[in-house]
């Protein structure tokens, strides 16, 4: 019996012992989580191509001059319009760091954009100096609008600020028809109101025109390869300059009156587009 309480006593002075080295261990070692990945950015470089579509208005002015049987002849016009387009684009993209991202732009849109001006021209030579020396109404229609452009941006990860900017032409047509043609004894009644003893035959005008284009627009990518985007662009030739003719019968007398012409142009459009994107190596790495 006292071999069993001899025995007791020492298994548990082993236990204190090992109690208070324990104790003086601290609590038990727990492995840590690794830290988190640095996040992931979406990477703006490569090819894209895509369509787009959206809304225009127009704002269009002319300089018209002509010389008359009856002296020389000035005017000036000015319409506005709109209309609807739609086509697509092609780029290249190259973010050349986690921020900045430079590209290169060509776009083709077809287009329906239309403006009317209403006109009278005034003679500024000869016997009538300073009156009315005809009227006209005149229809501009642009079916086609083209761009090539430079772009800068600022991305925060997937979503890209940009500025553009480069050179645009768009393809249109201009119809006139004179309304009244004054002659002695024959004034014009008002703009747009057809005279009495006078016909005209409309003519039309079409050219491709060459000038500048600037904007900007916002992009988000998402899906690793696909890119939506806003934006807007300004469109304007200046002083494009071309002959016509007006044509017509006064008191049953044809006459054919050469009109020189300086035209400006401005087109504003608000569009949305969606572009695929073949961007080179995946997602980039944030660099902090």
């Amino acid at each position: 019996m006292r071999a069993i309480l001899v025995a007791a006593a020492g298994l548990l002075a082993i236990g204190a012992v090992g109690s208070a080295h324990a104790a003086d261990m601290g609590p038990p070692m727990v492995a840590k989580a690794p830290p988190p990945a640095p996040p992931e950015w979406f990477n703006w470089t490569g090819f894209y191509i895509g369509g787009n579509g959206g809304a225009a208005f127009l704002n269009s002015s002319a300089a018209l001059t002509a010389a008359t049987p009856f002296g020389a002849t000035a005017a000036t016009a000015s319409g506005n319009g709109g209309g609807g387009f739609a086509g697509g684009q092609i780029g290249f993209n190259y973010q050349f760091d986690p921020h900045w991202v430079a590209g290169v732009e060509a776009d083709v849109d077809w287009a329906s954009i239309s403006g009317t001006a209403n006109f009278c021209n005034t003679y500024t030579s000869g016997p009538f100096t300073g009156f009315t020396a005809s009227c006209a109404t005149s229809n501009a229609s642009i079916d086609e609008f083209n761009t090539v452009r430079g772009r800068i941006g600022y991305a925060w990860n997937n979503v890209l600020l940009y500025g553009t900017g480069g050179v645009a032409w768009h393809h249109d047509s201009v119809t006139s028809r004179l309304t009244c043609f004054a002659a002695p004894g024959f004034p014009c009644p008002a703009v747009g109101v057809p005279a009495p003893f006078f016909t005209s035959t409309p003519t039309t005008a079409s050219a491709t025109e060459l000038g500048w284009v600037a904007g900007a627009g916002v992009e988000v990518g998402f899906w690793q390869h696909w890119i939506v985007r806003f934006e807007y662009l300004h469109l304007q030739t200046n002083n494009f300059n071309y002959t016509t003719t007006s044509t017509g019968t006064l008191l049953g007398v044809p006459f054919a009156v050469p009109v020189a012409v300086s035209r400006n142009t401005e087109i504003d459009t608000f569009r949305l587009g969606l572009s695929y994107l073949f961007n080179f190596g995946g997602p980039v790495m944030a660099m902090r």
